[in-house]
């Protein structure tokens, strides 16, 4: 479900995060990935994430609302473990941008968030395409 005239946080809020989770499924971590291999059906992708918060002992949980999604019952503590604070991460996202921020790479189909205020991006961190020019030096 599409959001229209949303708010959008600031993701960098939530880069502590997502940048565990992208790690995770970039380390081909199979729960997270079985999180993005549902979509675009989005119960089932909140099912498999509600899942992994659920048997990890976090509490937060994402529930359908009549404009989206939400998040409830958060509750976040240091040392809760890669696997949560990707979970929870994720969670946060789809909460405040929707499951839409939650893309493949156009390239190599690797798994990534989108943070962009446009919610544009196509390619993971490896395929973008100034990547490959920052890396040579050229930017």
């Amino acid at each position: 479900m599409t959001r229209k005239h949303v708010i959008v946080p600031p993701f960098r809020d939530l880069d502590p995060a997502l940048e565990v989770a992208e790690r995770l499924l970039a380390q081909g971590n199979p729960r997270l990935i079985e999180v993005f291999s549902a979509l675009p059906d989005e119960h089932a992708a909140a099912d498999r994430l509600n899942r992994i918060l659920a048997g990890t002992g976090a509490s937060p949980r994402l529930v359908e609302v009549a404009n989206g999604w939400r998040l409830v019952q958060v509750a976040s503590w240091p040392g809760c473990g890669d696997l949560v604070a990707g979970a929870s991460g994720l969670a946060e996202l789809v909460a405040f941008g929707g499951w839409r921020r939650l893309k493949r790479c156009a390239v190599c189909a690797r798994a990534f968030c989108d943070r962009t205020a446009g919610c544009s991006r196509r390619w993971c961190a490896g395929h973008r395409p100034h990547a490959e020019a920052r890396s040579s030096g050229v930017l």
